[in-house]
């Protein structure tokens, strides 16, 4: 069996998110009372106001997207992981500062270099994220690939390039959860 290093921390259990939490997510944001749109929206105000260093970063990284349908699945699969983990830890997630994204950011680039020295041809650190975080992972793929899907004619290589700033949302926030023992104390 062949072992590809990593710059990647594991994922503790407890900070894990179940199927249940994605799928409760997404059903809050898709069947929203008062619309699709307005729950992205008040997702993202909640987003500036309980993760304000991540809003920033993510409201950088929209902004270089050109492609309005691009950038408004981009905001769409921004927000959905913010709501995963408020669904799924609540809590027990703290706030993020600029230093721990810098930081998650860094390595996820030494991960990229990492792989880069022991495999030939192109690596992406989406495979060693999913194994931490599967049910998440699927989900923005399957998003993804529904937009393709549903307007080919586009040009989704800058939602690919966005793609990696969800990764480095998907570790910044697994990195913060504390465990139950921790929140208790």
């Amino acid at each position: 069996m062949f072992v590809e290093p990593v710059a990647l921390a594991a994922v503790p259990g407890y900070a894990r998110i179940m199927q249940g939490s994605v799928d409760g997510a997404l059903s809050r944001i898709a069947h929203a009372h008062d619309g699709h749109e307005r729950a992205l929206r008040a997702g993202f105000l909640e987003m500036e106001q309980r993760q304000p260093a991540l809003a920033a970063y993510v409201a950088h990284e929209l902004s270089d997207l050109q492609l309005d349908e691009v950038q408004a699945q981009a905001y769409f699969l921004s927000v959905l992981v913010f709501r995963v983990f408020e669904e799924a830890f609540g809590p027990r997630l703290p706030r993020v500062e600029l230093a721990d994204i810098n930081r998650a950011l860094a390595r996820l680039i030494a991960d990229s270099e990492l792989r880069a020295q022991h495999l030939r041809g192109a690596t992406y650190s989406e495979d060693a994220i999913a194994v931490g975080q599967p049910a998440l992972l699927c989900c923005l793929r399957a998003q993804i690939d529904r937009a393709i899907h549903d307007r080919p004619e586009l040009a989704w290589e800058s939602l690919d390039r966005f793609y990696e700033s969800l990764l480095v949302m998907i570790l910044v926030l697994t990195q913060a959860v504390t465990s139950m023992s921790a929140a208790q104390a």
